[in-house]
């Protein structure tokens, strides 16, 4: 495992939450063509605070993934135990965030996160475990 891993996630994460807060919210409410362009121009905006958001929860964890170096974990439970952290950080972000959509915010970075990881172990394993 290298810090690739952290990085490829953090970037799959940033970029897949947003367009699934988009469809979790055109579920719940009536979303016409004029909200999902709306939603197109805001999108860099949700990147970029996305990655302030994030950034205490990755520093974190390329902490801790330098301990989880030092003590020979196998990569698939360290990468699995670095997804947990993840998205209890989202979800502890988004709490502190608070406002009327931080649970719908929190549900839809989680997802993207857990989607990142499964995608980045099962199909750049052998990269990542060098």
């Amino acid at each position: 495992m290298n810090l690739i891993f952290i990085i490829r996630h953090w970037a799959f994460t940033l970029l897949l939450g947003p367009f699934i807060f988009a469809i979790i919210n055109g579920l719940n409410t009536n979303w016409s063509s004029k909200n999902f362009f709306d939603f197109f121009q805001i999108y860099p905006l949700m990147i970029f605070m996305g990655l302030l958001f994030s950034l205490p929860t990755y520093i974190c964890i390329s902490i801790l993934f330098t301990v989880f170096k030092n003590k020979k974990i196998q990569p698939c439970c360290a990468k699995t135990i670095l997804m947990i952290i993840v998205v209890i950080g989202i979800f502890i972000t988004t709490g502190l965030i608070n406002g009327t959509v931080w649970f719908v915010l929190a549900i839809s970075y989680s997802i993207s996160s857990i989607t990142a990881g499964i995608f980045l172990m099962r199909y750049f394993k052998n990269e990542t475990e060098s």
